[in-house]
């Protein structure tokens, strides 16, 4: 090898080193100044959150459908340079993807802090020790606005005020480092507090890209309305869903307890109803203290042969708003019953799909069943789609004497919406209605016609029941929003109906391709409510009742003397030479078992003995026999 050569290279390999080590410093440089981040890890907080192409852009997809993290997703945050869309890293359906996820739905792993710290926007400092007055907001949700420095919070009507992202500040002093005096509008009233100045960004708030649709916009809207938490992950699956739909918070300030209380079914008021069959007999939805004979296990109807009064359980499902919440079908419970002119007539027609009156008219008449809804909307400012499918819920598919105008006592009279049926010793309900139809002069009354029938209950519906606040379906079946008659003045006795209702309506805005639109909900919430939404009822657990039909000692006496009700401990005294008893008990009703009974060996003194009935559902009663010895 020429030495030349060898010089050359050795020169070269000392530049490369020194540029190398120059690299080095440098790369340190930018790396101590943010420039660079190292990858966290991450967790999800919430429910149903979209995962974005861009931040707040185009959510990705899988399969065709946007892609909705659930809570308690792990990821790698590659970023958090965007405070308001962080960039991440994470395996779906077992791929990997990179995008983007709200900041608020993430929280950094313990492990990562001191990489989170280092990236931490530094809090803007003032230059002089005194500014004028600059604009700021709020950079985070849920903030404490405190009478002085650190200091006990400023309260609103007996709360602490707590700011929500995006609130508009005036910053009128920054001497303190930590904590920005300011001035700020909260609830139409003017306050001088203090913030935290890390919460606090200088300048105007800007809502991140998109319209009123967007994760940031929506999150906000449930907080300012004051959802509870678990009313917000069921609206943000349905947000997801439909994101032009419209939650409207109705605090209704009553107590959750008190609405069960007068709602659920009591002697002599039986609100709520239950459809059961030979062939869905449903016990387990049927109440056991209303209309039930626990001596013959048998059950009383109300209004016809097949409807029972409902369950605690089964009313409790139903009244919890929660429930509706569960699909977007059932969520038109909560639909705003007001007149709407984009609900077409072929929706009209979807609803009346597979009654007597789809695509039909009545005999003499060239108007159709769906024409007359439409003007009835028109005339009493009630949706065309709630006006269907209420009369399809009240008359049913098949047309009937209320509905033809052959009643036999009410010859030419109709009644399609059932209004003033119910059973009584006059008369059956659809008796009772048609006279109700007949009689009077409002409402376009007498209903001598379909047309009239159908004109003038839409009336009746809209001035005596949407007019005065009762404007869902939900609310006409639970009032718990016009005071006058509070838990009265409802209009379904079927404790279903709003879930029935609501699926005809759904289906009539998806196929009339309107489902996507902005449609209002107002949904009720009330105080104090469990954390949990409430549970359906099984249908048929089996038979539930365990009461002993009889129950002795072999020809002793029992006290106090047996009888089918609720005393379940008895006393029985035999002479000492009495060495053993045969206790006999049987049930009331056949699907039952008897535990405990049989022919039982005395000890001198007191012995004690347990006899146990196990209903078909497993639900247990136990009997007590003190048999005294001497």
């Amino acid at each position: 090898m020429d030495i030349n050569t060898k010089r050359t290279r050795t020169t070269i390999s000392i530049v490369m080193l020194i540029w190398a080590v120059v690299c080095i410093a440098v790369t340190g440089l930018y790396v101590g100044n943010n420039h660079a981040e190292a990858a966290t890890t991450g967790t999800l907080t919430s429910d149903y959150v979209y995962f974005r192409k861009s931040p707040n852009g185009t959510p990705i997809k899988y399969n065709g459908s946007a892609i909705l993290l659930r809570k308690g997703q792990k990821m790698t945050v590659l970023s958090t340079s965007n405070k308001t869309w962080y960039k991440v890293k994470l395996t779906y359906k077992k791929k990997r993807y990179t995008g983007y996820v709200y900041s608020k739905f993430i929280v950094i792993d313990s492990t990562s802090a001191t990489t989170k710290a280092t990236t931490k926007a530094t809090p803007q400092q003032p230059t002089t020790a005194a500014q004028a007055a600059k604009s700021g907001y709020v950079n985070e949700d849920y903030v404490y606005f405190r009478q002085t420095a650190a200091g006990t919070p400023i309260t609103y009507n007996g709360s602490a005020i707590m700011l929500m992202k995006g609130q508009a500040l005036s910053v009128t002093d920054t001497s303190n480092k930590s904590w920005y005096k300011v001035n700020l509008t909260y609830s139409s009233k003017k306050y001088t507090g203090f913030i935290s100045s890390s919460l606090i960004t200088m300048g105007t708030y800007k809502e991140p890209d998109g319209n009123q649709t967007s994760d940031a916009a929506f999150e906000k809207q449930l907080s300012a309305q004051n959802f509870p938490e678990s009313y917000k992950v069921l609206l943000r699956k349905l947000h997801a869903e439909h994101p032009n739909w419209i939650f409207k918070a109705v605090h209704t300030n009553l107590n959750w307890n008190d609405v069960v209380k007068n709602e659920v079914n009591v002697q002599g008021r039986v609100n709520n109803l239950v459809n059961c069959t030979s062939y869905s007999p449903n016990y387990g939805w049927r109440s056991q203290t209303v209309g039930y004979n626990y001596k013959t296990d048998s059950y009383s109807s109300y209004d016809g042969s097949t409807w029972f009064a409902a369950s605690d359980d089964l009313v409790k499902y139903y009244l919890d708003p929660r429930t509706y919440m569960s699909s977007a079908s059932s969520m038109f419970a909560f639909e705003k019953l007001s007149y709407d002119s984009s609900q077409t007539k072929s929706g009209v027609e979807a609803i009346l799909s597979g009654s007597f009156m789809h695509n039909a008219h009545p005999t003499g008449s060239t108007t159709t069943y769906s024409s007359m809804i439409i003007t009835a909307a028109q005339k009493s400012g009630v949706s065309p789609y709630h006006i269907a499918s209420r009369i399809k819920q009240e008359v049913g598919g098949s047309i009937t004497s209320g509905t033809n105008g052959k009643n036999a006592t009410y010859p030419g009279i109709y009644n399609f919406y059932n209004i003033g049926a119910f059973e009584s010793a006059s008369g059956n309900a659809i008796t009772n209605g048609l006279r109700w139809a007949s009689s009077g002069t409002s409402y376009n009354r007498p209903w001598t016609t379909p047309a009239k029938s159908i004109i003038g209950g839409a009336m009746y519906i809209g001035e005596s029941y949407i007019n005065k606040g009762q404007n869902t379906l939900y609310t006409q079946k639970f009032n718990v929003t016009y005071t006058d008659c509070l838990y009265w003045h409802q209009y379904m006795g079927n404790v279903q109906a709003p879930t029935t209702e609501a699926w005809k309506v759904y289906d009539a805005y998806k196929s009339s391709g309107a489902l996507n639109k902005a449609i209002t909900f107002a949904i009720p919430v009330y105080k104090n409510m469990p954390s949990t939404a409430m549970k359906m009822p099984a249908a048929n657990p089996g038979n539930q009742n365990n009461y002993l039909k009889t129950l002795s000692v072999s020809g002793k006496k029992l006290s106090p003397t047996f009888a089918i009700n609720s005393t379940t401990q008895y006393t029985v005294n035999v002479r000492s030479s009495v060495s053993s008893v045969t206790i006999n008990a049987s049930p009331v009703s056949s699907y039952s078992t008897v535990s405990g009974k049989g022919t039982k060996t005395l000890k001198s003194g007191k012995n004690t003995f347990k006899i146990v009935c196990k209903s078909q559902s497993k639900a247990i009663r136990t009997y007590t026999i003190i048999i005294n010895r001497g």
